[in-house]
């Protein structure tokens, strides 16, 4: 009896050595995986790194360019606005003074109006 457990316990240490060498052969796999990943994904978040900043500085730079373009589509709108009520009344009034010139020089020759034109 004590020969067979000697031997069954001979069996479990040997079990147990194959399996612990099997695991740390796992593990040294395992260290050697995180290394090659570490090795490539540096210099990738390094040029991830760098092309964020890159981005950020062109969002800044449209950032401006949008608001040099409202400030130019503030003034246009100002500029045509100030156009519009410098050169409406003078418009009208010319208009007005020439309708009437005509109706005055009618009425002076004594002639009616034709057909088609306003009076």
């Amino acid at each position: 009896m004590a020969l067979v457990c000697a031997v069954l316990a001979l069996a479990g240490a040997a079990s147990l050595a194959v399996a612990t060498q099997r695991a740390l052969a796992a593990a040294r796999a395992l260290e050697q995986a995180r290394a090659d990943f570490v090795a490539r994904a540096e210099p990738a978040l390094a040029e991830l790194s760098a092309v964020l900043e890159r981005a950020g500085e062109q969002v800044d730079r449209v950032d401006e360019l949008v608001g040099v373009a409202a400030s130019i589509g503030g003034r246009v709108d100002a500029a045509t606005e100030v156009t519009y009520r410098a050169l409406t009344s003078p418009v009208i009034k010319t208009v007005a003074l020439a309708s009437g010139t005509r109706r005055a020089a009618r009425r002076l020759r004594g002639t009616t109006p034709t057909a088609g034109t306003r009076e």
